[in-house]
């Protein structure tokens, strides 16, 4: 039976063990103390903070009894280890933008090995289009929120010149390392595997907290508040459509006018950095 179908019909009334609630506070709480310590303390101190919840996600995940909170816990282990990778990044010469998808690959590996050993097939994690209409409309919100959030971040550009080639390739890196990398274990396993456990209410809010965690290190407490609302935006798009199409392309759309044009388009008409 797939996942979608399994949380049909629940919503805030899902009866869980108490030590299970426990646990997800706890795991929630653990990731925004060990992204505090990194953006504000001291990065070697996060990144033994993300070590070390990897490996308690590891073993709590063996030796739970349910194998649907196992399955949620192993769907968790990935996101320590985005940041266990991106911290070690800035130790090399590698432009920004190929940060992305160097954080990318063991993420993707994360993912396939997850869907591999839970029988999870495309479908089940929301890789098919379903209604292009309704895909197309999702998708062009990735224009307006990716506006958005470059006037509360102003980030420079990741690319060097407005050049149609730059602009294609950093839009392709972004719309795989960010839009497909993230929505796929974000939303497409971790939020499944969230509302399976804990019904459809539950599992979005706290996917969607979990999600807004890790973007703790852009600072600004106006971007935290839209990245959640934004979250809770894609995954409503996927309780209600199923289908990750177009929030991933939204997804890819946002970082590449964040990232790739908004900063030009500012310079340009503004003479803003």
């Amino acid at each position: 039976m797939k996942i979608a179908e399994k949380v049909h019909g629940k919503r805030f009334d899902v009866e869980l063990p108490w030590e299970y609630v426990v646990t997800l506070i706890f795991y929630l709480l653990a990731l925004i103390i060990a992204e505090l310590l990194t953006t504000y303390v001291n990065k070697i101190w996060g990144l033994s903070a993300h070590t070390i919840i990897l490996f308690i996600l590891l073993v709590n995940a063996a030796m739970v009894e349910s194998k649907d909170f196992s399955n949620l816990l192993r769907s968790m282990m990935p996101i320590p280890i985005i940041r266990i990778v991106g911290l070690s990044i800035p130790m090399m010469q590698i432009k920004p933008l190929y940060w992305f998808p160097i954080v990318a690959i063991p993420l993707f590996a994360a993912s396939i090995a997850l869907m591999r050993s839970q029988n999870l097939s495309l479908e089940d994690v929301g890789l098919f289009f379903g209604d292009y209409k309704i895909q197309l409309l999702i998708t062009l919100t990735g224009f307006f929120t990716g506006i958005i959030e470059f006037f509360i971040l102003r980030p420079d550009p990741l690319i060097s010149q407005f050049t149609p080639m730059l602009l294609i390739g950093g839009f392709i890196i972004l719309l795989l390392s960010t839009g497909l990398a993230e929505e796929l274990l974000f939303r497409g396993i971790l939020q499944n595997n969230t509302m399976k456990l804990i019904g459809p209410a539950w599992g979005l809010l706290y996917t969607s907290l979990v999600f807004t965690t890790m973007h703790i290190g852009w600072i600004y407490f106006a971007d935290l508040v839209f990245v959640f609302c934004v979250a809770m935006f894609y995954g409503y798009c996927l309780i209600k459509t199923k289908s990750l199409m177009g929030i991933t392309l939204a997804h890819g759309l946002s970082n590449s006018m964040l990232f790739l044009v908004m900063p030009f388009i500012n310079l340009a008409y503004f003479g803003l950095h």
